[in-house]
């Protein structure tokens, strides 16, 4: 693009150079035809010696007005031309300046637009990601609702079953005391009976035998019988008896035995409630953290839709000015060049009225000339025959003239074609930024639905996860309710804890669960390894954007101070510029005849000074148009010295852009465009301070981010030591029977003891 705009202001100047220098050979073909007329009017003059002076004195004063009209005309037509090439080339170039910051400013905005689209990218993908969070914390809730749900139910089913069955034990264990207690009698009764027999039956042995023998032998024999069966039948219960009191035992030591399996149930069941209780706490911190970052990225959302809509006024703003600088240009382009064809027709109208009425003229002086003189000199036969002559060989300069005029009519067309273009490119270029931004708003909308739906189900969550706090806790009350109930109720179980506890199928189903929960913790250990480890990448990417932001902040200061530099040169080149105009003005002032520029060159001057009249009439008249002439153009050099001096000024400071030099009633338009520029630098270095404002404000808040990054990495690397712990506490309760048996007091041996020796 600026290749081809360098091109492209390369030819302009070439153009407009061949230009000047065909308007400069123009002006001096001119000054040649006005040496030559000069000289056909010497001949004129000795030719007129043969005529009255009053005649003559007439003809030469009209036909002297008449060359001063067209002298005067075509200067005036001639600078008028020249100020208004040099007008739409100025004009070609502030046009070409503008479109470059028009398309400057729209590459400045297309890079805000891309960043900002991609800030975009980024926070969906962010908001994607919090969204997969909240959706997999929102399944881990539901999962663990269920689960907490099914313990529940089972430790509610245990618990009844345990109440059931330690009712039945207590029922039981009372009967047993109670049959205890009854056969702990009868045995004293029956071992005071077998005493009593004892004594007889050693009575008896001594000797009560022989006299019963010795009386009847029937008799002995019936009451030996009968002894003996009440022997037997005295024997049969004691016998009886120990078995019961062994079984009661036995059923004693496995009641026994229930009551300690059910107390190790309960403590299960109490360290699973505490363990769901800890997965619902940490569920809630990280919907509690899932929150704050889902009111994080709306902020910044918001934010985005704010420099968004800045921009796009920006942009609106910035395209309006332009359209409307380019419309007006457009305007003064056809302005103008309507302006030089009208010049065009009326200079040619003229051209034309004077050649007729030179022809007139002559035809006249001719019939007048015949009528009274008829023997005329060769000289005199001659001067007009060379008149029409001359005439007839400067017409095709004339041509050249338009040829030249109608060229840079064609100039002008493809100049402003080019800008149509030009215009209509931008046109596409804004409806392709609004359709861009269209869709950025629209996705953006769609991102805020989605952030209130996350905000809703996070809302939900968290309610869920207080519900199952409170759910939790009245269950946890519970439980110490049951404990101190049993604690109270059956304070003898305690010490009844056998010591010769062995692992049963049940113990090696809870190792196994035990085993797979420790399992599970160390996948979850390595998750949130993982995630420490991208939180470190977040972080180290953050401080590199940080860096980047100081970098780019450093950079927009220096372009600050450099701006501010470039603001006073431009104030105090202005007010120099402004000396100098006053003192041209002034200089302007003094001198009337210095406003018009003179197109002749000084070599034309002294060929006009130089041409001698040898009649006294006419000498006065020569003498003061050399006079005039003279002053002409002193005035107009020293004017043009001025001038160029001004524009030199304004040239080495960037102000002045066209190729030739201004006139000195241009100086107000170009002391007036400083001021426009010099106003439009002040608020371009307002804007820039603004968004050096805005670039601090984002530092201060991705400073904010990065603390809070870093305060959540310190937390992340604490919770990772949780699971630690807990898979610590899993391991001890896994290896608590052991501990239990390696652990046994002798007094529950000594207790025990007594009830293995009844």
């Amino acid at each position: 693009m600026l290749e081809r705009k360098l091109s492209t202001l390369q030819t302009l100047v070439q153009h407009t150079q061949k230009a000047s220098e065909n308007g400069w050979q123009a002006l001096i073909d001119e000054d040649r035809l006005l040496s030559r007329l000069e000289v056909l009017e010497s001949q004129l003059v000795i030719y007129s010696k043969n005529h009255g002076e009053d005649t003559l004195r007439q003809e030469l004063v009209a036909l002297q007005d008449d060359k001063h009209h067209y002298e005067i005309t075509a200067k005036e037509s001639l600078r008028r031309v020249l100020q208004e090439k040099l007008e739409a080339v100025r004009k070609i170039t502030d046009l070409e300046q503008s479109l470059g910051n028009a398309e400057n400013n729209c590459c400045y905005l297309k890079e805000i637009t891309e960043r900002t689209q991609n800030d975009l990218k980024q926070l969906a993908a962010d908001h994607q990601e919090q969204r997969k969070e909240v959706e997999q914390l929102q399944k881990k809730l539901e999962e663990a609702k269920k689960k907490h749900q099914e313990e529940l139910e089972k430790v509610e089913n245990e618990k009844q079953e345990l109440i059931d069955k330690l009712e039945e034990v207590t029922k039981q264990e009372k009967i047993l005391c109670a049959k205890v207690e009854s056969l702990q009698a009868d045995n004293d009764i029956t071992n005071e009976q077998l005493a009593v027999m004892k004594t007889k039956w050693e009575n008896i042995k001594e000797g009560e035998v022989d006299k019963i023998i010795s009386n009847d032998d029937d008799s002995t024999n019936i009451i030996d019988k009968n002894k003996l069966g009440e022997q037997n039948v005295e024997i049969i219960p004691i016998s009886k008896m120990d078995q019961e009191s062994e079984d009661l035992q036995e059923k004693l030591q496995d009641t026994q035995q229930l009551i300690i399996n059910y107390k190790a149930k309960i403590e299960e069941l109490e360290s699973k409630v505490k363990s769901s209780q800890q997965e619902v706490d940490k569920i809630q911190s990280d919907l509690d953290q899932a929150n704050r970052d889902c009111n994080k990225y709306l902020l910044e959302i918001a934010a985005l839709e704010k420099k968004l809509l800045q921009s796009d006024l920006y942009i609106n703003e910035m395209m309006d000015s332009t359209m409307d600088n380019l419309k007006l240009q457009l305007k003064e382009a056809h302005r103008q060049t309507e302006c030089s064809s009208d010049l065009n027709t009326h200079l040619e109208a003229e051209i034309e009225e004077l050649e007729s009425e030179w022809t007139l003229q002559q035809s006249e002086k001719i019939d007048h000339d015949d009528e009274k003189y008829e023997p005329v000199d060769s000289l005199t036969l001659t001067s007009p025959y060379q008149i029409s002559n001359h005439l007839d060989s400067e017409k095709p300069h004339l041509i050249d003239v338009e040829k030249l005029k109608a060229l840079e009519q064609k100039r002008m067309i493809e100049a402003t074609r080019d800008v149509k273009q030009q215009i209509l490119d931008l046109r596409d270029q804004l409806d392709v930024e609004k359709s861009k931004h269209k869709e950025t708003f629209d996705e953006l909308i769609e991102k805020k639905r989605l952030l209130q739906e996350a905000l809703q189900s996070a809302k939900q969550s968290r309610n869920e996860a207080e519900q199952l706090k409170n759910k939790v806790k009245t269950l946890q009350d519970e439980i110490d309710t049951d404990k101190n109930t049993r604690q109270r109720d059956s304070p003898h179980v305690k010490s009844s804890h056998e010591s010769t506890h062995r692992p049963t199928a049940k113990n090696k189903s809870e190792l196994n669960s035990l085993k797979e929960e420790c399992t599970n913790l160390r996948k979850r250990i390595h998750a949130i390894e993982t995630e420490m480890k991208l939180s470190r990448k977040e972080n180290l990417q953050l401080s590199s954007d940080y860096n980047k932001l100081q970098d780019s902040h450093r950079e927009l200061e220096a372009l600050k101070v450099k701006l501010e530099h470039k603001a006073i040169l431009w104030k105090s080149n202005m007010t120099d510029a402004q000396k100098e105009a006053e003192q041209a003005k002034q200089e302007v002032s003094v001198n009337p005849a210095m406003t018009s520029l003179s197109p002749i060159p000084p070599t034309t001057t002294t060929t006009i000074t130089t041409t001698t009249i040898s009649s006294p009439s006419c000498s006065a008249y020569t003498t003061t148009t050399s006079t005039t002439t003279t002053t002409t153009t002193t005035a107009t050099t020293t004017a043009a010295a001025a001038v160029t001096a001004v524009s030199g000024k304004l040239d080495q400071q960037g102000i002045g852009h066209s190729p030739d030099r201004l006139s000195s009633d241009q100086l107000p338009a170009q002391t007036g465009q400083t001021k426009d520029l010099v106003s439009d630098l002040t608020v371009k270095c307002d804007k820039y301070t603004d968004e050096v404002r805005s670039l601090r404000e984002e530092l201060s808040s991705m400073l904010e981010d990065y603390q809070y990054l870093r305060d959540k990495s310190k937390l992340l690397s604490f919770i990772s030591s949780i699971p630690l712990l807990i898979l610590l506490f899993a391991i001890l309760i896994a290896f608590y029977p052991t501990l239990e048996e390696i652990t046994a007091t002798s007094s529950e041996l000594n207790w025990l003891d007594p009830d293995t020796a009844a």
